[in-house]
C-alpha cells in the first residue's frame, strides 16, 4: 500500500530535527585518566625543608650516626625550625612520620665528651607509613640516617618516594662509579689529594664539582682511595623523587677529620644545583 507524501515528510522533518539536537561528537578527552602528571617545577626560591638525622637506638662504635632516644635530630643552626612545629619525615627506606620540634637541646656524640646542639623532634620513631602505598605500615624500624623533613607547605604536587642506592661499580683507588635510582655518580681522581664529582641523567652529565682533601698536619698522606668513604670523598646516603620522574633530592656525606657534612642537591632532568641552606654538619671530634 502507498505511503501517504505528508507522512513520509513529517517522518524526514522528525529525523533531521533529532540529528540536530543530537550536535557533533564528542571529541576524546584531553586529560584521560592516567596521563602522566605534569612536571614538577622548583623555583630557585621554593623552601624544600630540612635534612635531618634519625639517630640509633644505641650507638655504633663504626659510623657516623648519632644514637638517642629523639626521632628526629637536626644539628644547629636550624634556620627556620621553632619548637612546636608540625612537620612530616620520611627516611631514605621511604617510612613516613610525623614528629614535632622541641627547644634546643644537647646530644651526646664523637670523643671527649662532646655534644651536638641540635633541635630535637619527638613523634613516632619505631615505624610508619611506606611513602607512596597509601594506608600501608612498614613491618620494620625507621631507618637511621639522613632524613627529609618537608616544609610545612609543601605543595600536594610532592609525591616524595625514596631511590634505590646501588652498591659502588668499577671501583678502584682513582675511580668509582655508583647508581641512585636514574642517576649516575663518576668519582675520578686527578691527583693525590684532588678528584672530580660528576652527575650524569639519561647519559648525559648535568653537574660536577671538585673532590679537594685539604692539608691537615699529622694526618695520613696517601693519595685519596675511592673504594671507601674517606676524608673529602662525596657518598650517597639518601635521595628522594619529588613525583615520578621528577626533581630528585640527592643528599652525599662528605667526611671531615673531625665530622660530618650532609650535603644535599637539587637534580633535575638538565641540571643540578647544591642547596647549602639545608646543608647540615656533625662535629664529632678533634683529629
Amino acid at each position: 500500500m502507498a505511503t501517504d507524501p505528508r507522512a513520509r515528510i513529517l517522518a524526514w522533518a522528525c529525523a533531521a530535527l533529532l540529528v540536530a539536537c543530537a550536535g557533533p561528537a564528542s571529541a576524546p578527552s584531553h586529560n584521560p585518566a592516567g596521563a602522566p602528571a605534569a612536571p614538577i617545577a622548583i623555583a630557585a626560591d621554593q623552601p624544600l625543608g630540612w635534612i635531618g638525622v634519625a639517630p640509633r637506638v644505641k650507638r655504633d662504635p663504626g659510623d657516623w650516626v648519632p644514637a638517642g632516644p629523639q626521632a628526629v635530630i637536626v644539628p644547629l643552626p636550624a634556620q627556620g625550625l621553632a619548637a612546636g612545629a608540625a612537620l612530616t619525615a620520611i627516611d631514605a627506606a621511604g617510612h613516613v612520620r610525623h614528629v614535632t620540634a622541641g627547644a634546643p637541646s644537647k646530644l651526646p656524640y664523637g670523643c671527649d665528651q662532646n655534644q651536638l646542639d641540635v633541635v630535637a623532634f619527638a613523634g613516632e620513631r619505631s615505624a610508619g607509613v611506606v611513602a607512596g602505598v597509601s594506608g600501608a605500615t612498614a613491618a620494620v624500624a625507621a631507618a637511621p640516617g639522613p632524613v627529609w623533613l618537608l616544609p610545612p607547605d609543601a605543595p600536594a604536587s610532592w609525591r616524595p618516594g625514596p631511590l634505590v642506592i646501588g652498591p659502588p661499580v668499577a671501583a678502584t683507588a682513582a675511580s668509582r662509579r655508583d647508581t641512585v635510582g636514574p642517576l649516575v655518580l663518576e668519582l675520578t681522581r686527578t691527583d693525590a689529594t684532588h678528584g672530580t664529582l660528576a652527575i650524569q641523567r639519561a647519559g648525559k652529565t648535568i653537574y660536577t664539582a671538585p673532590i679537594v682533601r685539604e692539608p691537615m698536619a699529622g694526618a695520613p698522606d696517601d693519595p685519596l682511595d675511592l673504594r671507601g668513604a674517606g676524608i673529602a670523598i662525596p657518598v650517597p646516603v639518601a635521595a628522594w623523587s619529588f613525583g615520578p620522574a621528577g626533581p630528585i633530592l640527592l643528599v652525599l656525606r662528605v667526611a671531615s677529620y673531625e665530622g660530618t657534612h650532609l650535603t644535599p642537591l637539587l637534580v633535575e632532568a638538565d641540571r643540578a644545583r647544591a642547596l647549602p641552606a639545608m646543608a647540615t654538619y656533625l662535629y664529632s671530634c678533634a683529629f
